[in-house]
């Protein structure tokens, strides 16, 4: 898949539409900054974008990725040309790596028919007297070493229920256990100290403070954890190289790119030895190699040291690197895909698919994906 070429495409239909950049980005609600990147071959539209694109291009999703029009006697043939060319490019060409078998792993999270409701809805600068049900009747197990991801549209429920998870937000109803302890009926004081022993972050943006060095960042996770001084810096050291990181640890985030601030973040959430990290969107910030490593980083993390992560997601690709896939809509879980034996380029197909089924919709890079 030829990045370039694909910038040159959406320059040309641009222009033909007589859009100027800041136009397109307008109507597609971005930023001027993401579309130069993707005229110039920098990166890639993220996948929510790639349809309301390509509606305002008039151009195919085969078009698109193959960075040209395409003749209709054509299409059949190009169209698996071009799909084959996308999932290899964007996911490498590594294959599954089973875990032991034989054994029953721990449950690290349980949930038991979690619901939320929210009565009162704010809507613009007025109260209604209605309700919003964004999770409904949820249940599902994670065991250790498990990497989790939780896919749904906007408004699907995916990241209230993250939040329900991580104690930042309380259910309506049912239990959250994390390594056996209800967490649901915890008063606000313990739950904040909950999440600073128990429970990993990372975040899209970061989250990492610029007046501290990379080092620091990660220190302060071990120091508000009231880890001994004479630990912290091995521990941080022997880390940090697991993550390549270590050459920057004196840098300050913004002396950094985006994939190293994110594998800083990384090391900040495993460092205490959380019983589960929870992701949110973690790759919504990078580019597509940054991405890559930060997902072979969980992978790794999972498979050598029984890591346990949750990741929030709308990204086909981000959850194509994971064990198992929760489809989230309307507040709740429609289907769930595991991996199995699996390579990820047939798992990101299967996801492909089972998002086609639960929104009723076919697009034209949906149809040529082999069943």
């Amino acid at each position: 898949m030829n990045q370039i070429k694909i910038g040159a495409f959406i320059s040309e239909r641009r222009k033909a539409k007589g859009w100027t950049q800041s136009q397109l980005a307008e109507k597609l609600e971005i930023t001027d900054k993401a579309v130069s990147k993707w005229e110039t071959g920098r990166s890639m539209p993220d996948l929510s974008l790639f349809i309301p694109l390509c509606t305002l291009l008039e151009v195919t999703l085969n078009e698109l990725f193959a960075g040209e029009c395409i003749a209709e006697e054509k299409l059949k043939e190009k169209a698996d040309e071009v799909l084959m060319d996308v999932i290899t490019n964007w996911l490498g060409h590594d294959k599954w790596e089973s875990k032991e078998s034989g054994t029953t792993l721990q449950n690290v999270l349980e949930v038991e028919n979690v619901s939320k409701l929210y009565e009162n809805v704010s809507v613009g600068h007025e109260t209604e007297n209605n309700s919003v049900l964004a999770v409904n009747d949820v249940s599902f197990q994670i065991p250790r070493g498990s990497f989790v991801g939780i896919m749904g549209a906007s408004g699907s429920g995916k990241t209230t229920l993250l939040n329900l998870i991580a104690t930042i937000d309380k259910p309506t109803n049912g239990a959250v256990r994390i390594s056996g302890q209800n967490i649901v009926d915890m008063p606000d004081e313990a739950a904040a100290e909950f999440r600073r022993r128990h429970l990993g972050f990372v975040f899209q943006e970061y989250n990492l403070l610029e007046t501290l060095t990379i080092y620091e960042n990660i220190a302060l996770a071990l120091t508000i954890k009231e880890v001994s001084k004479e630990s912290i810096r091995p521990t941080i050291q022997s880390l940090s190289e697991k993550l390549d990181i270590s050459a920057i640890l004196d840098k300050f985030p913004y002396e950094v790119s985006g994939g190293q601030r994110q594998r800083c973040a990384c090391a900040r959430a495993i460092v205490v030895n959380p019983d589960i990290i929870l992701a949110d969107e973690p790759t919504g910030a990078l580019d597509s190699h940054a991405a890559r490593q930060l997902l072979d980083t969980f992978a790794m993390l999972c498979r050598e040291f029984s890591v346990t992560i949750l990741m929030v997601t709308h990204d086909v690709v981000a959850a194509s690197s994971c064990d198992r896939i929760l489809f989230m809509k309307d507040g709740e879980i429609k289907a769930a895909l595991n991996r199995e034996q699996e390579s990820k380029q047939t798992f990101f197909a299967d996801i492909l698919k089972k998002i086609e089924w639960i929104e009723g919709e076919s697009h034209d890079v949906f149809e040529v994906v082999n069943p």
